[in-house]
């Protein structure tokens, strides 16, 4: 494990500090988008950057129509967003429940009326004589799935709009109780991790082909947005080693609300008519977006958001040079998908200001690309930093018995603090200064800085 004196304020920073910087990098509350500036006001100022996240799963799965690039992706990008609320029992992670509930009502209320045209249907095969001729089934697109939903049936939802509209939508899913729903449905939801993992980008596919001809069948793109809401024990238990090996967590947007421990209990205000009015307003002109009057689907809406990229590689550009100085390998691989999640909430940010028709907004959405990257890393790195470098300890230890030579073990770009904690793993006797000195003898390394070195 490394152990100097970067990582270890991120593993063990308390998160006060580190979170409260992260906040002060949103724009002003005033200044936030529709339906974000709402929600986040009437929030506790501790609860404003955890409403601000929780906003973000829900709106973007409205915004299904959206697609923008993203600079280092050859493709277009959807707004996929999979977000965990984590406090313990008690913790005030049920605000969530109340974000979701605003932002998605409307869909909800879409969605059932098509749950009852299926539904109705399901009660007139079962009732129909046995010579009886039925109507076709009806045509549905449901977006809001159950969390307890089957594989079979997740394949179904998304496969619908692609045979309906010939094009899928972002399917969404909450749950107040990440672990009752787990111990439920444990099975299916090992096999719902591996789709995670797929339907975090679009274009990726995901198949299933059963033998038995009463379940369902389909290769298909899916889109899936999910707010899950747990205590830390559970969440372990969920992102287990096959998740951080396999790349679940960096895939996800975790905001940790802390001990609440000799707290008031959060109090949140109730929305104004006018804050009402304002929220109501801009869903139902995302939901135009995406459904046509005519019952159909509409295009995709493409955004330019080429104007950030800079901004973009200068930040991982940092974090880059952080993650060698360092030698931290989690930081290494966390602030890449980090710098996605965070460019697809700072692109649902800037059409949420163009649908209210504000101009001049590129200062704000900086400002929110740039406080959800260090956000959602720095919440990536307290949650499994510690556990990812493990992990990757033991392999490599366990890859080591092939005695590969030191040199060969090192990365392109190494510091002095790797090349040390790799002599200490394979029980080396030599210091470190002599390898550097004859590897530069033989033009093997060049010197990039004072303590950061290139392999040539």
């Amino acid at each position: 494990m490394i152990q100097t004196d970067f990582i270890q304020q991120l593993f063990e920073d308390d998160g006060s500090g580190k979170k409260e910087s992260c906040a002060n990098l949103l724009p002003e509350v005033r200044e936030l988008p529709p339906v974000f500036r709402e929600l986040v006001s009437i929030a506790p100022e501790k609860f404003r950057m955890a409403t601000f996240i929780a906003s973000a799963a829900p709106l973007a799965t409205l915004a299904t129509r959206l697609r923008f690039y993203y600079p280092f992706d050859q493709g277009p990008q959807a707004c996929l967003l999979q977000t965990i609320i984590c406090s313990e029992q008690s913790g005030g992670k049920s605000f969530a429940r109340h974000v979701e509930n605003i932002i998605m009502a409307r869909q909800k209320a879409r969605d059932n009326e098509q749950r009852r045209q299926e539904q109705a249907y399901r009660e007139l095969r079962q009732t129909a004589g046995k010579n009886e001729r039925l109507p076709e089934p009806p045509k549905t697109a449901i977006v809001c799935c159950p969390v307890s939903i089957s594989i079979a049936q997740l394949i179904k939802r998304a496969d619908a709009p692609v045979r309906l509209y010939g094009t899928p939508l972002t399917l969404w899913t909450f749950t107040e109780e990440l672990a009752t729903a787990t111990e439920t449905n444990k099975r299916a939801f090992s096999n719902i991790k591996s789709i995670m993992r797929t339907a975090y980008d679009l274009g990726s596919e995901y198949g299933v082909d059963y033998l038995s001809e009463n379940t369902y069948s389909a290769t298909v793109d899916i889109l899936y947005n999910t707010m899950f809401c747990t205590t830390p024990s559970a969440l372990d238990e969920y992102m287990d080693r096959k998740a951080v090996e396999g790349g679940n967590v960096t895939r996800t947007i975790v905001y940790d609300l802390d001990s609440q421990l000799g707290d008031d209990a959060p109090v949140f205000r109730r929305l104004t008519p006018r804050k009402e009015q304002i929220i109501d307003r801009t869903i139902q002109r995302m939901m135009a977006d995406t459904y046509s009057d005519d019952g159909g689907i509409q295009p995709e809406k493409y955004i330019d958001m080429a104007w950030l990229e800079t901004d973009v590689r200068a930040w991982c550009a940092a974090k880059n040079l952080e993650a060698v100085k360092s030698g931290s390998t989690a930081l290494g691989v966390f602030f890449k998908r980090s710098s996605v999640s965070a460019f697809r909430i700072a692109a649902l940010c800037q059409y949420l200001y163009g649908l209210e028709g504000a101009t001049s907004v590129r200062r704000k959405v900086r400002q929110i690309y740039l406080a959800m990257a260090e956000q959602i890393l720095y919440g990536m790195m307290q949650k499994w930093g510690r556990r990812f470098e493990d992990l990757q300890a033991k392999r490599l230890e366990q890859a080591s018995n092939t005695r590969l030579p030191l040199f060969d073990q090192l990365p392109q770009e190494f510091s002095r603090d790797m090349l040390r904690e790799t002599i200490k793993r394979l029980e080396l006797t030599t210091q470190d200064w002599v390898f550097l000195s004859k590897w530069n003898a033989k033009g093997l390394i060049e010197k990039i800085s004072k303590n950061t070195f290139r392999k040539i």
